[in-house]
């Protein structure tokens, strides 16, 4: 019986797997360079490691693989997508130009704006004409949809989008066009907006649709590639998932033809892996804080359920929950509220022309990498940076496998840092941490601070190569009391991708008042989203069993003109239920905004459900008790630079693998292990827990308790 399942997640520098055997529990990681030329050769490196290990029978008994993968993120950001024209209602041929008239900064006024994805000359126009509520005021002249057929083809276009106005109302103009274009251009690829996002305003769903046409055709050309691959060496042929940006599942026949739902594919998952964490140690109130090798990325967590967002932001260094940077092209995709930036180990420092020294936001990625690499890079990295000072073990970076050359670190910093700014190359390095560590403060801000939570009730969870090396800082930085490490941390997504459940998510706009008179309306509409999801995690192999259903109402005051969502718990079956849900959102209102009106009349604008198919969790591994002596894991003791102390301190180095339950390190140390290291500031101590997580505070707060 098959019972291996393998999570790969693709990330800027490095490939992560995890392999789980669900009979022993047994996991195995394995990480690769990242193969930016062909994502999908680092995906099958690290499974041909697990192939040919002793012990797997050739992976027999893979069924599963769930994949994190960047392809359609870089895709547009390095503008690499397929050639798309458009199709849209008459008078609407720039909505991708106009956009929306706001700005990050109210008196900044040149804002730098992404170029639409399709460009004018391919954006044509038809007569058509639907209301607001679903009424054709004007049929569909099918012969303009002729001509622009002829135009598209004599262009080589490789995909066709279609938004008309109001279609989300009424799809039958869209679909008849779309039938048309089958006929017309046989193999074209289609991003019909109706069936990618059937909601209101024009402009999202029109840049949604504009991103699935240019992503399309590379994600449908990676996607059989890889498994055309899995299906030569791997017999028999495991089924392949892909990560959503809503931090679930779906396997790529299913997901094939929606490809904006995985822009936040790994990010999602470190999240949902942080979530299983918190469930297991009874914490329900985290920040999790994933830093690589390109980008750094945070998520907050409260109740134990990750924050959500209904759409994401894309293009330049608007890559995130939309809001946050309102300069990019907006993406109308289920997500969990995660807020980038350009902060990871393979940033690259600079002094800029005024003599500022800057980081970011380019990386120096997987090829050539950070200068310590010695692969040929010759710009200082925030890894860089990080060896110099002594934060990095050498001995242990990928288990050994990978030297660095901390020379190189050291002479890059001083040709590119310090010659031009007169300083020392502790000063220099240290810079470089500040500079990086604000960029992230700000984003941990950002999900706690500007969401209405107060960080200090949280618990910082750092995953990712480089977010134990800087997570003392930032939590310090923020009022964090409490940090965790968990036990892989630089394998973290990789880990959530075998922890996620399949998941399915419905929308659809309907306006409506929330009252009495309109109840039934209301339960027929949450009844038929329902319905939906059900039929697509039927399709995934779900048995009814393992189906979960949740639903939400996106909801607002008459006239807002945005909306906040409202889960539903339970039913609505009654008028007390109804208004149970309406005092629920004058609460999330008064959160969020800090007022809220219980008098005003409340709107109904979409109504959403999202369904789960559960997938077995591994069974926790629970590390044996010590007895408090740490001299077997002891390594050796080498000087580390902390700003703490504006110099260098002798600091024990410990090997994470020879730590048991109970355990105590005081700082400040070094904490090694294969795919990360951990920085014990000054002041803090480290008490290792029973799934070998590292627990970092105050040595104070630990005496008090």
């Amino acid at each position: 019986m098959a019972s291996l399942r393998v999570g790969v997640d693709v990330g800027g520098t490095f490939t992560d797997h995890i392999l789980l055997d669900e009979k022993s529990g047994v996991i195995l990681s394995y990480k690769t360079p990242s193969t930016p030329d062909n994502p999908s050769r680092s995906v099958m490196n690290g499974l041909r490691y697990f192939k040919n290990k002793s012990g797997l029978n050739g992976l027999k008994g893979l069924w599963m693989v769930a994949h994190g993968t960047t392809v359609n993120t870089n895709a547009i950001l390095e503008r690499s997508g397929a050639k798309v024209g458009l199709i849209t209602t008459r008078g609407f041929r720039d909505v991708l130009e106009i956009g929306r008239q706001t700005r990050p900064h109210f008196y900044k006024w040149d804002v730098d704006r992404p170029e639409p994805l399709i460009p004018r000359y391919l954006r044509l126009e038809v007569t058509e004409r639907v209301n607001s509520v679903g009424e054709i005021i004007a049929p569909l002249v099918e012969e303009e949809v002729w001509k622009c057929i002829d135009v598209f083809r004599s262009e080589k276009v490789q995909s066709v989008a279609v938004c008309l106005i109001n279609s989300y109302a009424n799809p039958d103009h869209e679909n008849r066009i779309a039938s048309i274009l089958r006929d017309g251009l046989p193999g074209i690829y289609l991003a019909i907006s109706s069936e990618l996002s059937p909601e209101f305003r024009e402009f999202e769903r029109c840049s949604t649709t504009a991103v699935v046409g240019y992503i399309g055709p590379v994600f449908h050309e990676y996607v059989n590639e890889l498994q055309s691959e899995l299906q030569r060496e791997i017999d028999p042929s495991p089924e392949l998932y892909i990560m959503q940006s809503s931090g679930g599942m779906a396997s790529a026949k299913v997901e094939i033809d929606k490809p904006h739902l995985t822009i936040e594919s790994g990010p999602a998952a470190g999240v949902l892996a942080t979530v299983e964490l918190g469930n297991a140690l009874g914490l329900l109130n985290m920040i999790s804080f994933d830093m690589g090798g390109t980008t750094a990325k945070a998520s907050l967590i409260s109740d134990g359920k990750p924050a959500a967002a209904n759409m994401l932001e894309l293009g330049k260094e608007a890559t995130g929950y939309y809001g946050v940077r309102i300069t990019g092209l907006p993406v109308r995709a289920p997500s969990i509220d995660l807020v980038e930036c350009s902060a990871g180990g393979g940033s690259i420092a600079r002094v800029d022309s005024a003599g500022l020294l800057k980081v970011g936001p380019q990386s120096a990625g997987a090829v050539p990498g950070p200068a310590a690499y010695n692969m040929g890079g010759n710009e200082p990295t925030v890894t860089d940076a990080n060896v110099v000072l002594g934060r990095i073990s050498t001995d242990f970076f990928l288990g050994g496998e990978m030297d660095l050359d901390p020379d190189l670190s050291r002479r890059t910093i001083e040709e590119r840092i310090c010659s031009k700014l007169g300083i020392s190359v502790e000063s220099a390095a240290q810079g470089i941490l500040d500079i990086v560590n604000a960029s992230m403060v700000r984003i941990l801000r950002v999900v706690s601070v500007s969401r209405g939570y107060d960080p200090g009730d949280f618990t910082l969870v750092a995953h990712g190569g480089a977010g134990p090396l800087h997570a003392g800082d930032v939590a310090q930085e923020l009022g964090l009391t409490q940090v965790i490490i968990p036990t892989n941390p630089g394998l973290f997504s990789a880990m959530g991708l075998i922890l996620s459940n399949v998941q399915t998510n419905s929308t659809v706009t309907r306006f409506m008042k929330a009252i009495p008179n309109n109840l039934n309306f209301i339960q027929e509409a949450l009844s038929k989203e329902e319905d939906s999801c059900r039929k697509t995690l039927d399709k995934e192999g779900i048995s009814s069993t393992d189906q979960i259903i949740e639903k939400y109402l996106d909801m607002r005051y008459v006239r807002q003109n945005f909306e906040l969502e409202v889960p539903i718990k339970g039913s609505i079956d009654t008028l007390n239920q109804l208004e149970e849900i309406v005092t629920n959102f004058h609460s999330i209102h008064e959160r969020t905004y800090g007022h809220s009106d219980s008098n005003a009349i409340v709107e109904i604008v979409n109504v959403k459900a999202r369904g789960f198919g559960l997938i077995p969790k591994p069974r926790p591994a629970y590390l044996s008790s010590g007895n408090g002596d740490l001299t077997g894991a002891l390594v050796g003791r080498r000087p580390v630079f902390f700003k703490q102390t504006n110099g260098w301190l002798d600091c024990p180095h410990y090997d994470r693998v020879k730590l048991f339950q109970g355990d105590e390190i005081q700082g400040p140390a070094m904490i090694c292990q294969f795919d990360s290291s951990v920085v014990v500031l000054p002041g803090k101590k480290v008490l290792v827990g029973s799934l070998g997580e590292l627990l970092i505070r105050a040595e104070k707060e630990f005496n008090n308790d």
